[in-house]
């Protein structure tokens, strides 16, 4: 009886990242696995090709491992796709001129929610909650910056979360006041929960139609797996989807911390779940951003726009409480995964694991510091050393690269963004966008890394000994973001045995000019070995 085949993949440009054969023209699939690769006559040789119950000719496409991004907030995206869309505008009043025009077709007394803005697009300054006001009177406003760690609010914002001079300090936050002591309308970091807490949430049905329509545009993309960091109405939505069986998109879920003893309770562990979704580590935010200024750092920035000269950012959390909790995440079974941007940061995250690798015997466990922007020498020689994992989105470089060099310095934006150093230093990379910070496109993120440049843009590249091989792109988008899952042994290569998740790209984008690799388009998307995108 002849071997059972479901799928052949033929005709096709085939770079498969497994050292055994790593090129191949025909893939054979079976029960959403890839049982073989080689040439055509190979494949066609093999016992029950001809009775094969579909083939498909991607007429010279390259196909890859399926593109996986490794750090996104899937189900926030999903749900601010309704909302105002402030991203690159590039002028403050352009910004207020959106704002208007979405007041009008908002009901009065209704919360007018946004996101994008970026106000070192506008220049140093914060703008305030009197030009919300002026512009949109009759409706809470709260708009999310690009950066996700600040909230820009107006005064019937502050009135209803109860923020007045009065209102203490949040720790790990700071509400900003003006010389008079008033509130500014801009909330820092934890400051931000005073005002979300007083907005109504999302319910899960909502998420769970949100991220039901956002699933075509993730696989128009390329992308055949995410890792996706979420609260608990959207890991609720997507297990709503998985028990559907309308998830089409491998996901891993990193909950926060606050999640840890409700996990504890229930005695789960990482990994738990399917080969759809499961749970990965814990995630944990240590500190700001650059944008906002509110990154830990060693030293001051240089030209913060509160004009302070001591200005060193802040952490979100005291290291004890973050040890501790720590602690408990990796005694429950479950890596870490913690956000640090800062070099401060950065230190701290380090110290932390490598104790628990001591001490805890977390060795065992994929334990990884997000964004890792900016970190010092010294902290570069621990990576390696300890295997913690880089999870790095390599279009934050290329947009954060005029703020690096501004509120940095030349000296410090030289050690930013360290993408070859810390790969070629042995440091296990992972790649992703940080949606809905960056954009969800893995080809831009590629592109990101291979020229250090933004899209269209006629400068040399960021610090151009940083950039990475087209090769090295796509590889902390498959074989990185799996390994970051603790899913190397079944993604991430096209081999024998592995899932059959696969990417097909209508150019080579192994010796295409760079510049078109952003824009070279996905003609298939597969996850084990089904469709989900065709377009040929």
């Amino acid at each position: 009886m002849s071997q059972k085949i479901d799928l052949i993949i033929h005709n096709a440009n085939i770079y498969t990242f497994d050292s055994v054969q790593p090129h191949a023209e025909a893939l054979a699939i079976a029960d959403g696995r890839i049982i073989a690769a080689g040439s055509v006559s190979d494949i066609r040789s093999l016992d029950g090709a001809n009775a094969a119950r579909e083939t498909l000719n991607l007429k010279g496409a390259t196909l890859i491992p399926g593109l996986n991004d490794s750090h996104t907030h899937f189900a926030w995206w999903s749900l601010i796709m309704q909302e105002l869309k402030l991203a690159g505008i590039n002028s403050l009043n352009k910004a207020l001129e959106l704002v208007a025009e979405r007041a009008e077709v908002t009901p009065v007394g209704a919360w007018l929610q946004g996101q994008g803005w970026d106000k070192n697009l506008w220049g140093d300054e914060f703008p305030n909650r009197m030009l919300l006001d002026r512009v949109a009177p009759l409706h809470p406003i709260a708009l999310m910056s690009k950066d996700a760690h600040l909230l820009w609010v107006n005064t019937i914002a502050l009135q209803l979360a109860g923020i007045t001079r009065d209102t203490p300090e949040v720790e790990g936050g700071e509400i900003t006041r003006d010389a008079q002591g008033e509130p500014t309308g801009i909330l820092k970091e934890n400051a931000m929960r005073l005002v979300h807490r007083v907005i109504p949430e999302p319910t899960i049905e909502q998420a769970e139609a949100a991220i039901e329509m956002a699933l075509p545009e993730a696989h128009r993309t390329g992308l055949t797996a995410v890792h996706s960091i979420e609260d608990a109405t959207g890991f609720a939505a997507f297990q709503n989807l998985r028990a559907q069986g309308k998830l089409s998109l491998r996901t891993a879920v990193l909950l926060g911390n606050w999640a840890i003893p409700h996990l504890q309770a229930l005695g789960l562990r990482q990994g738990f779940g399917d080969e759809m979704l499961w749970l990965a580590q814990i995630k944990f935010f240590l500190d700001g951003t650059l944008g906002s200024q509110t990154a830990a750092m060693f030293e001051p920035f240089d030209n913060s726009p509160d004009h302070r000269h001591d200005n060193c950012g802040m952490f979100r959390m005291d290291s004890e409480a973050f040890e501790r909790q720590a602690r408990q995440a990796i005694r429950s079974g479950f890596g870490i995964a913690v956000h640090v941007i800062g070099d401060r940061a950065a230190h701290l995250g380090l110290d932390v694991i490598e104790k628990m690798q001591r001490e805890e015997n977390s060795g065992r466990l994929r334990n990884r510091l997000e964004h890792v922007q900016i970190v010092t020498p010294q902290d570069l020689l621990r990576f390696a050393a300890s295997r913690i994992i880089a999870s790095c989105q390599p279009t934050h470089a290329t947009t954060d690269r005029d703020a690096a060099e501004r509120y940095w310095g030349y000296e410090r934006a030289a050690r930013s963004y360290q993408y070859r150093t810390l790969l070629h230093s042995g440091v296990p990379i992972a790649l992703g966008s940080d949606v809905p910070v960056e954009s969800i496109d893995p080809r831009k993120g590629i592109f990101a890394a291979v020229s250090r440049r933004r899209e269209g843009e006629n400068r040399p590249a960021f610090f151009a000994q940083e950039c990475l091989t087209v090769g090295e792109a796509i590889k902390g988008f498959t074989y990185g973001a799996a390994y970051a899952a603790g899913d190397e042994q079944r993604r991430g290569r096209i081999a024998p045995g592995m899932l059959a998740d696969l990417t097909a790209l209508a150019q080579d984008i192994f010796v295409t000019p760079e510049d078109e690799i952003p824009q070279t388009p996905v003609v298939a998307t597969l996850v084990g070995g089904s469709p989900v995108y065709l377009s040929l």
